[in-house]
């Protein structure tokens, strides 16, 4: 039966639950495999969650994770995935490396880390929206220059490198779905060779940034911990994660509020409930990709060595055996179940910071004005297999 959405809307501004075009997969197995592209489909919670905590499945998917669209690519017979930079990122590596390397990170995504860059957050947001009066694109106007300026502050560029981040950030993303089209190649290997330029800029300029992500790196390479080349593919992991998911959640969190009409919700003292239940409604990652190691065994299911597994966090996150009422957008919701940050020994590393920008995000906007409403349709903007939203135009008063 397909699902229903309760927000369904008559003034052809935001008639569907945006999270429509996903959720078509509900009505499938949980656990089943796609003969069309060569992969595993998993969207039931639980199932996700057991997998994801699975050491047979393997996170390193960059390295020869393939689906029938790359087989069908002339010259790409055994091609390693991505790029090398790419394949560099902890997060595609698994144990040892990859406990290592976000080690190394973490202290920077600390609660006293994290308490001590709020004040930059919640400037940055009053800065962003100073003088802005009946209308706003809640994507150009705030998500998208917050995040950058934030990303350039945690890893240690200057300012000025931010209004680069997003057109990075999406020809990257392309290249991690699409890397089996040359133009997706060549427009991401681009993106991470000019990221890898601001960095040396950086290091080889007036000095590094005390207490930034280039100044733990680089001292970790002159400790022979890592390998020079990490530099840049950390800081390019952390441009990328650190930027897309973040200004990404930020639109998607005010489109949900405007599609379900409880812009009034986002008050102080709900906050963090609400943050909850925006991440579980509307997931900013979609989807997590697994190889298997070995053979899995799973519900009857068997995936073999080799085979490509794909995790739909946005799925699972409205499984309708989890959640009560799944479709629905309950600010009071009582969960901290979902997996809007993925699970086990992967779960995003910088999950308290998306949570305090779009916190502070949210906190700006509604203190400002009372009243919102969508002053045109959202803008999607197709890019090689990635949708980006683009453009949130709203209303405002109080």
């Amino acid at each position: 039966m397909e699902p229903t959405c309760p927000y369904r809307r008559d003034n052809g501004l935001m008639p569907v639950d945006p999270c429509m075009d996903y959720l078509a997969l509900r009505d499938a197995a949980p656990i089943r495999r796609d003969d069309d592209l060569g992969v595993w489909i998993v969207t039931g919670f639980d199932q996700v969650r057991k997998l994801l905590r699975n050491s047979a499945l393997s996170s390193a998917w960059t390295e020869n994770g393939r689906t029938r669209l790359h087989d069908q690519q002339e010259g790409t017979d055994g091609a390693l995935r991505t790029a090398d930079i790419v394949r560099r990122w902890f997060m595609f590596n698994d144990a040892p490396r990859h406990e290592r390397l976000r080690g190394l990170i973490a202290p920077l995504f600390s609660t006293a880390r994290l308490a001590g860059l709020q004040p930059f957050v919640e400037e940055s947001v009053d800065q962003l929206l100073h003088g802005v009066t009946e209308q706003i694109d809640v994507m150009a106007d705030l998500a998208v220059p917050l995040a950058s300026r934030v990303v350039c502050r945690l890893i240690g560029l200057p300012r000025e490198v931010a209004p680069r981040i997003a057109a990075w950030a999406s020809d990257i993303d392309a290249l991690l779905v699409a890397d089996y089209l040359p133009e997706v190649v060549k427009r991401g290997t681009r993106a991470l060779e000019e990221i890898e330029q601001a960095v040396a800029a950086v290091r080889t300029g007036a000095g590094v940034p005390e207490g930034s992500a280039l100044e733990v790196l680089s001292h970790a390479y002159g400790t022979n911990l890592i390998e020079e080349q990490d530099i840049a593919a950390t800081a390019s992991l952390l441009i990328f994660a650190g930027f897309d998911t973040t200004s990404t959640f930020i639109g998607k969190a005010v489109r949900a509020l405007m599609h379900t009409e409880q812009w009034s919700a986002a008050t102080p003292e709900r906050i963090t409930s609400l943050v909850e239940e925006l991440l579980r409604f509307d997931t900013s990652v979609q989807q997590v990709a697994r190889i298997a190691l070995h053979p899995v065994e799973i519900e009857g299911h068997r995936i073999e060595r080799g085979e490509l597994v794909l995790m739909m966090l946005g799925v699972a996150n409205r499984d309708t055996g989890t959640f009560a009422d799944s479709d629905v957008l309950d600010p009071g919701r009582q969960t901290g179940r979902h997996l809007a940050f993925g699970y086990g020994a992967h779960y995003c590393l910088g999950a308290g910071l998306a949570r305090m920008e779009v916190g502070a995000a949210l906190n700006g906007l509604v203190k400002r004005w009372s009243h919102a409403e969508l002053a045109a349709p959202p803008v999607l903007r197709p890019h090689n297999g990635v949708a980006v939203l683009e453009h949130l135009r709203l209303s405002v008063r109080n």
